[in-house]
């Protein structure tokens, strides 16, 4: 599975990259990337700074625009504008990008700054360029900052218009283009990163995208390693069961036909694992036993203290475990928790109180079915269906249900009148003439089934009545 998730990251990897002809805007060297400086305008306005204007003529190898400011008003940066092309003439330039109109010097010409900033006569040209005012909420952004930086950086093939001043007229503008980017694997001019860059022009979608599908992949791969490491220990624990459940029947066996020692199991019963395996293989084996060979077996549970152990599932909070506690008590026929039982038999589990009610009918002596008087809960058909085959397969002696046509709860009542009927207990006729006149009308119809078939004559009088009254 892994390797046809990592045969599907790479056709998706690959298509994107090379998905359609994409038209790439060509570098131009004659755009070059901009160097960004934030005193620009007083560097060629002001004192002269020899040294400065060296190291940025020597960095920009004279053909690298240097951009001074950048504004959001046409306005502000028209007057930026004048002021540096006074100085420097053509050799400034104004782009509109990214929503800013920004101001890049394209050549430092050193002895027209220095003519400029060191007049030999007191009028200095610069005195008339710097006093102009900059509207207010407009201010010149630093070029070094990160909101820049990210305009600069995640700018994908924009359009740039560039104007080059023509005495005092408003600037011309002309279109040049950005040298492309990448992220990652991808051109920033792949479709597939230009349909999300008509959401937003951002591409940190694109790179969280590209983050959560690694990390989702990973994720993959470590779930993919856990499941089959548990799956490995799954199939040697149930090697090992297969394994116990052999040596232990043979082991029961032994001991309850040819008469071994029991202190043999005392090294198994040590170890939970192994305690749960021998319980488990001695409960398989009581269902087949009878007579003196379940009375040995039952002393050995007792001996090695396994009852504990099912009485404590016994009171367990969980459901399952308590269905399993009683199953093991009423296999092995152990009735110190018959009181747990009992207290199920109410139980909002259905599950739960169908197993309390067959472990009670195989842990009492007297009246097995005694419990049904304690039953609030309806009892349903299903549940019904269970005692009965419980009867049969183990053979119970078969109680007087008349006695149950009593029960305040009306679906004990049906199952009395349907054992009635089953075991044919024709003495119970009186009973079943009263419940004749019972105030559910399920009861009634079922009662009036049960006398039918079993030929009660003795109810035709009152079924007369009854059919009088009835609509």
């Amino acid at each position: 599975m892994k390797y046809r998730i990592l045969t599907i990251l790479s056709l998706l990897i690959f298509a994107a990259a090379e998905a359609g002809p994409v038209a790439k805007p060509p570098y131009s060297a004659n755009h070059p990337s901009p160097i960004y400086i934030t005193d620009g305008i007083a560097l060629i306005t002001s004192e002269m700074n020899v040294s400065r204007l060296d190291n940025l003529i020597s960095l920009s190898r004279d053909i690298y625009p240097i951009q001074i400011a950048a504004f959001r008003l046409k306005t502000n940066a028209e007057r930026m504008f004048s002021k540096a092309s006074g100085v420097l003439g053509n050799d400034v330039m104004m782009i509109e990008e990214d929503g800013f109109f920004k101001i890049r010097i394209t050549r430092l010409n050193k002895a027209r700054i220095r003519s400029i900033l060191e007049p030999e006569d007191d009028n200095n040209p610069a005195d008339s360029v710097i006093s102009a005012p900059v509207q207010s909420q407009d201010t010149i952004i630093d070029i070094t900052s990160s909101a820049d930086t990210s305009l600069i950086t995640e700018t994908a093939a924009d359009t740039l218009s560039a104007v080059t001043p023509v005495a005092e007229s408003a600037p011309v503008v002309t279109q040049i283009e950005n040298q492309p980017h990448k992220i990652l694997l991808f051109d920033i001019n792949s479709p597939w990163l230009k349909r999300i860059n008509y959401f937003g022009k951002s591409f940190a979608l694109v790179n969280a995208l590209i983050i959560t599908i690694i990390i989702s992949i990973t994720t993959m791969i470590i779930l993919l390693f856990v499941i089959l490491l548990n799956r490995t220990r799954m199939e040697k624990q149930e090697d090992l069961k297969q394994y116990l459940a052999e040596t232990y029947q043979g082991m029961i066996i032994d001991y309850l036909f040819t008469g071994s020692s029991p202190d043999r199991f005392r090294a198994i019963a040590s170890d939970t694992y192994r305690r749960q395996a021998l319980i488990d293989q001695m409960i398989d084996v009581s269902v087949n036993l009878k007579g003196d060979a379940e009375e040995k077996l039952s002393g050995l549970y007792l001996y090695l203290g396994l009852d504990r152990d099912s009485i404590k599932r016994a009171n367990n909070f969980r459901w399952h475990k308590k269905i399993k506690g009683f199953r093991e008590l009423a296999f092995m026929n152990i009735k110190e928790a018959n009181d747990v039982i009992y207290e199920a038999l109410n139980s909002k589990n259905e599950i739960l109180r169908m197993e309390a009610q067959i472990a009670l009918v195989r842990l009492t002596d007297n009246d097995p079915f005694s419990f049904l008087f304690q039953l609030n809960r309806p009892f349903s058909l299903w549940e019904q269906i269970t005692l009965h085959e419980l009867i049969i397969q183990h053979d119970l002696p078969v109680p007087e249900f008349k006695k149950f046509l009593k029960s305040s709860n009306p679906t004990v009542v049906m199952f009395a009148l349907r054992m009635i009927r089953e075991f044919k207990q024709k003495d119970a006729e009186d009973d079943l003439r009263d419940t004749l006149e019972h105030p559910s009308p399920k009861v009634r119809w079922l009662a009036v089934q049960v006398a039918g078939d079993l030929e009660m004559r003795s109810t035709l009088e009152v079924m007369k009545r009854m059919y009088k009254s009835q609509d």
